[in-house]
């Protein structure tokens, strides 16, 4: 009679594996899961699902990143694709795109590492150039495998359906961050009309009024608001403000919007108003922005009590049509030390808790080198 063929590890206590699965690396698990669909299943029913998270890229050099812990393991997908990067042309990076069957075998392990790893994706980041055609493909796959995901990042400067991706990522729950940048010339489209409602929302193309009123952005439910660029006028802006004093965007604490220069006597017409001296300096700590001052600027205060400031600072050397001046509003938490009354000079508030996530640069995914480290993020 022939010896029992099957991998003793599996006939361990469920008690044992798992104390011996909790020293594995990540790459481990994978590879042990790839014994066979029995031993995928085992360890998978070991894996606590909290253990681990997984952020995953679509990019030419895909990469998954598992965080056990505070230790992070970076892990390189492997994909077939006859058009191979050639490392020697200095434009390499412009030049490739994922053919269907890379994008396919991608799908695959990422899926494989969900299910080894016993959770959902929690980020991902899509280079559009390098994924050209498969974008929307990537997004309705990330809808029909979860119910929700903490990130969305997705970027691209060569011309692709703007309004496409944008109306898919509506379809998804996303928690924390949608972060698109488009560094093309957009296409001309239809109103969306977006609801977005998350944390942080970063949208970085031109004219994105072709897509987005200013309406929309009244009804966004975000903390942090990031949009480039518009032609909203001065008169657009003073009707924002007065929406504002009225209750709109009532999570939000930061709003930032690329505009043509605004007249400050039209933009607060009809609004009561508190001009704040420019020496005046009120700083904070923001997980996104980092350590932040806001020099001057105009208060407002909402009719349920909130006080923000908004500026505009316009570079009068550089005043040419296309360009766009930053227009930024802070809503400042109740504890800051000055919500009745403008603060002293030079007042601190470095536990102002405007943002609750970090978003991460897209280099990370694109540049980083295959390792594992306890603490990567102090490189």
């Amino acid at each position: 009679m022939l010896p029992n063929p099957s991998f003793l590890l599996l006939k361990l206590p469920r008690v044992v594996l798992r104390r011996i699965c909790a020293n594995w690396a990540p790459i481990d698990l994978l590879v042990l899961s790839n014994v066979s669909k029995r031993t995928m299943l085992r360890i998978h029913s070991v894996i606590p699902r909290k253990r681990f998270k997984l952020e995953v890229s679509f990019w030419m050099n895909s990469r998954a990143f598992v965080f056990d812990g505070t230790e992070e393991h970076v892990i390189d997908i492997p994909y077939e694709q006859r058009n191979r990067v050639n490392w020697e042309d200095e434009n390499h990076d412009s030049n490739f795109l994922f053919e269907d069957i890379s994008i396919r075998n991608i799908i695959w392990m990422f899926e494989q590492m969900s299910y080894v790893f016993n959770t959902d994706i929690h980020r991902i980041a899509v280079n559009a150039n390098h994924c050209s055609g498969n974008v929307s493909r990537i997004l309705c796959w990330l809808n029909h495998r979860q119910r929700s995901i903490d990130d969305l990042q997705i970027y691209f400067n060569k011309l692709e359906d703007f309004a496409d991706i944008i109306s898919l990522c509506q379809t998804l729950n996303i928690k924390r961050t949608l972060d698109i940048a488009n560094l093309s010339k957009s296409q001309i489209g239809n109103k969306l009309n977006p609801k977005f409602e998350m944390n942080n929302l970063w949208l970085r193309a031109d004219n994105l009024e072709q897509w987005i009123t200013l309406d929309n952005i009244m009804d966004f439910d975000c903390i942090h608001i990031d949009l480039k660029s518009f032609t909203f006028t001065s008169s657009d802006m003073n009707r924002y403000l007065k929406a504002w004093v009225n209750g709109c965007n009532f999570r939000m604490e930061y709003l930032y919007l690329g505009l043509r220069p605004l007249d400050h006597k039209m933009l607060t017409d009809g609004i009561e108003v508190e001009e704040v001296n420019a020496s005046i300096v009120r700083s904070y700590n923001s997980k996104i922005l980092g350590p932040t001052e806001f020099e001057g600027g105009t208060d407002i205060l909402s009719k349920d009590g909130r006080r923000a400031t908004f500026r505009q600072i316009i570079d009068n050397d550089y005043l040419y049509p296309e360009l766009r001046f930053p227009f930024e509003m802070v809503v400042w938490p109740k504890d800051a030390g000055f919500y009745n009354h403008i603060s002293p000079i030079g007042c601190q508030f470095s536990s102002f808790p405007l943002f609750q996530c970090q978003t991460l640069p897209f280099d990370r995914f694109s540049k980083r080198s295959k390792k594992t480290c306890s603490n990567p993020r102090n490189e």
